[in-house]
């Protein structure tokens, strides 16, 4: 526990100082929290207007929380909190675990069985610190939710051990957190019950009527009578009450608080949250209806993939013994449903917040599924290796588990988020001069990134959004949720209507309402100057290319974020001279057939906007990160420069500039960088397509012939994708006498074409054939359209893949031959391919989360 509360707490304060806390949530949270401790209970600002947090969530936990700011006035108080109250709930899990291994029947009294007990609570324990859905929660910035397993595992503990009062607070508690946490605290209430009936006494503690060594349903070891039985009324008494007042509080929070506050806020009648159940019902009401009397669309969607795989995520790190505890599994229905069926992604991909008070459910489960595994296993070998072998496959899952998707150093899901311990820079740090200039009761308007850093104050406002601010801070580098042309926009906007700039560095702008300058200091501009940044060196890729007499590419890094597939290219530029005042720098990432999937025409580099390259001074070096671009799996980056409407020549030093080298320099200026790809999440080197078969054809005509040697392609196809393949050419003779093109035809089972794809040989970058030099090999990739919808909509079934050379101007075509016998005149059949809905890779959380992310799954 102990190590965890260290770990999580460091780990999310690192990531809060690196500037990954946003607005949504841990800012807009922490204002609710702030205000609640300053007599404004859960108050919030909603785009420009005061609001309240009750317009989503009624969360009077929040009440008590904020007294951490008594003690600390920190946002990192919160961090702190809710890693150490995930950590606690690891308590009352050992505490249940090792009261039922002590009370068994098996178990023989003496040091050695209370030896093994707490073995084994410790081994159920340190389970459920495992858990990556526990995890998530503590590094998903901070919510309340967050805060709900350490009382559900309090509850449990308190009913197994009849301790009622304990109960009815923990349960209270629960009920607290969040709305929805109220029909699990019912469900407690049911459970508590439940435990005290004598009908149901064989399904939720079998030892107490399979043998007399023990009793698990009050703190008294030893057989239950009915006299002892008279005791546990009030457990009675305290069960039913929770009940009833769990599925009150729902009905008030859900159906009346909600709804009166979002109707003046959304103009909605409802919890918002509903919408995330549109398929099953257009109320709560709806979809329980669904639920009960439709389970045909339930199931449906209960069964599709990534559904499917949450249950197994979260049942596997139990080693599945928890689905031999279907009982207490039950007794979280209502939010394992909720998860379930959403239509939000992260809830039913184990992710954030969302499914952490299952946790304790899942391991109270894999407890009592423990134990009906070791009762079957132990006639095989024995109650030594029956014990050894379920602990030892719960100890396995859990470690696992943690290495799959875990959120320790040990786990896939740390080294995916950066990769790595978060860096703060000068950068990071230069926040805290800004901050200490605003007063602290200021109403301000800042950026989502910064956000989180200065909402301990009455009135913050995500920037542009200004309400009553009078103050306004932005950082052009951080994470801002605006285009960077609308932001500037904005900002420069206030400099003409009665704004001043206070200070300015770095990126960073602090503007005043009738007070600063009217000019943007030349500090402001040392973001984008490598001279500048603290601990910035040179590139990490280095080039040596200069474009025009004036201007040179030093080299390029790559700063990726595997998690979301996400990726900055940052480029460093060196004048030589003042360059004119039109220059232009176009940056864009191209795909293997040449396919442009990333443009700063169209998603601009920040540092070209505020400090573009007429500006540059001699000597300095520029350093032009673009935004975060979720790209396909093969990519190059391309870079041109512009001046006077012509484009500047690029002479380089890196390999050979023409077709084929690393660096390529095409006619018209571009070039291309080395290509990247993304395999098995992580980028690399591009040089090839790794699966590959020998193919042998030979086009001839004109006294010219190709011949190809090898193909790359994929046997299924989705409508509404580009089917693509790559083939291997090589040049039996020089430069083609015309500049021959591929024609690239599938073609249905009447031989009439559905799709094409004609292009001249691409790879990255044009390779026309009258270019190529005698002897030169390249891969070529091709990319065929498959409509879904339309006219032109492509019927489900296999077709037939055809490529063949023809002169565009003519019309003719090269004769083909192959010893395979796959030529026939002008034609080459490469294969077949089967275009089905489903040949598309399956979408994963990056993919539904953005569709531009599931071009990385080709």
């Amino acid at each position: 526990m102990l190590l965890f509360v260290v770990w999580f707490s460091a780990y999310s304060i690192r990531l809060h100082d690196a500037h990954r806390t946003h607005k949504a949530d841990l800012g807009q949270i922490d204002l609710a929290i702030w205000n609640t401790a300053h007599g404004r209970f859960v108050q919030e600002i909603k785009d420009d207007q005061v609001s309240t947090r009750l317009t989503d969530h009624v969360e009077p936990i929040f009440l008590p929380v904020s007294l951490v700011f008594w003690l600390w006035d920190d946002v990192r108080a919160l961090l702190i909190l809710q890693a150490a109250a995930l950590a606690v709930g690891a308590w009352p899990i050992y505490r249940i675990a090792e009261r039922r291994m002590r009370n068994a029947e098996w178990a023989a009294p003496g040091r050695r069985s209370a030896s093994f007990a707490a073995w084994a609570g410790a081994i159920f324990a340190i389970a459920y610190l495992l858990m990556p859905a526990l995890q998530a929660a503590a590094v998903a910035e901070f919510h309340a939710l967050a805060l709900a397993p350490v009382f559900v595992a309090w509850a449990l503990w308190a009913v197994e051990s009849g301790r009622w009062r304990q109960f009815v607070v923990a349960a209270l508690l629960l009920m607290s957190v969040q709305e929805g946490m109220a029909l699990l605290a019912a469900m407690l209430g049911v459970y508590a019950l439940a435990r005290e009936s004598v009908i149901a006494r064989g399904v939720f503690c079998p030892e107490a009527i399979s043998s007399s060594a023990g009793d698990c349903f009050g703190p008294d070891a030893g057989p239950r009578n009915d006299t002892a039985r008279d005791t546990h009324r009030p457990t009675l008494l305290a069960g039913a009450a929770i009940l009833i007042l769990g599925l009150i509080w729902f009905y008030v929070t859900t159906f009346v608080i909600i709804p009166h506050y979002a109707a003046q806020t959304y103009g909605l009648a409802q919890t918002p949250y509903v919408a995330r159940y549109g398929a099953l019902g257009e109320s709560f009401g709806d979809v329980l209806k669904s639920l009960v009397a439709r389970p045909g669309p339930a199931l449906s969607i209960a069964s599709e993939p990534a559904r499917a795989q949450y249950l197994i995520r979260l049942l596997g790190a139990t080693g599945f013994l928890a689905l031999l505890g279907p009982e207490i599994l039950l007794l979280s229905a209502p939010l394992l449903l909720a998860n379930l069926f959403s239509s939000f992604p992260m809830q039913y991909f184990g992710e954030l917040h969302y499914s952490a008070a299952l946790t304790p459910y899942l391991i109270l489960a894999a407890l009592v599924g423990f134990r009906r595994f070791t009762n079957q296993a132990q006639p095989l070998g024995g109650r030594k290796a029956a014990l050894s072998l379920g602990l030892t496959l719960l100890a396995a899952s859990a470690l696992i588990s943690q290495v799959i998707a875990g959120y320790t150093p040990a786990g896939r899901a740390y080294q995916q988020l950066g990769p790595g311990w978060p860096a703060v820079g000068e950068h990071e740090r230069r926040l805290a001069r800004f901050a200490r200039q605003i007063p602290r009761a200021a109403a301000l308007s800042a950026t989502t990134g910064l956000y989180p850093h200065l909402s301990h104050r009455p009135l913050i406002y995500q920037f542009p959004w200004l309400g009553q601010a009078e103050w306004a801070l932005i950082d052009v580098t951080g994470a801002t949720d605006r285009h960077p042309a609308d932001l500037r926009r904005a900002a420069l906007q206030l400099l003409e209507t009665g704004w001043g700039v206070v200070d300015a560095a770095d990126g960073y702008l602090l503007l005043g309402r009738g007070r600063g300058g009217a000019t943007i200091p030349d500090a402001f501009y040392d973001f984008a100057r490598a001279s500048k940044q603290a601990g910035q060196g040179g590139p990490e890729f280095s080039l040596d290319i200069t474009l025009g007499e004036k201007l040179k590419l030093l080299g390029y890094d790559l700063v990726d974020e595997p998690r979301w597939r996400r990726t900055v290219v940052r480029l460093y530029w060196q004048p030589s001279a003042p360059l004119p005042q039109d220059t232009v720098i176009f940056v864009q990432m191209v795909t293997p057939d040449g396919s442009v999937v990333g443009d700063t025409a169209l998603q601009p580099a920040p540092a070209l906007l505020w400090y573009g390259p007429a500006a540059w001074r001699p000597d300095e070096t520029i350093v032009v990160s673009t935004l975060p671009l979720a790209l396909p799996v093969a990519w190059a980056p391309s870079v041109a420069v512009e001046a006077g409407g012509r484009p500047l020549t690029p002479h380089t030093t890196e390999g050979a500039a023409g077709p084929g080298a690393q660096v390529q320099v095409a006619a018209d200026g571009r070039v291309t960088l080395p290509p990247w790809a993304r395999r098995n999440g992580w980028l690399a080197p591009y040089d090839e397509p790794k699966e590959k078969y020998p193919t042998a054809a030979r086009f001839t005509g004109d006294n010219w012939s190709v011949r190809l040697t090898d193909t790359a392609m994929r046997y299924g196809a989705a409508p509404g994708r580009s089917y693509l393949f790559s083939l291997r050419w090589t040049s039996d003779a020089g430069a083609a006498p015309r500049d021959y093109r591929v024609f690239v035809h599938l073609r249905d089972a009447a031989g009439q074409t559905a799709a094409n794809g004609d292009a001249t040989p691409t790879w990255f970058v044009p390779l026309p054939v009258n270019q190529w030099p005698r002897g030169f090999a390249t891969w070529a990739a091709y990319a065929v359209p498959l409509p879904a919808d339309g006219l032109n909509h492509l019927a489900t079934g296999e077709y037939t893949l055809v490529i063949g050379w023809y002169d565009p101007q003519t019309g003719r075509r090269l004769a083909v031959g192959s010893p395979d016998g796959n030529a026939s005149g002008s034609e080459f059949v490469l294969g077949k391919v089967i275009v089905d809905p489903l040949a598309g890779p399956r979408p994963d959380l990056c993919c539904l989360m953005a569709s531009e992310c599931c071009a990385s799954q080709e």
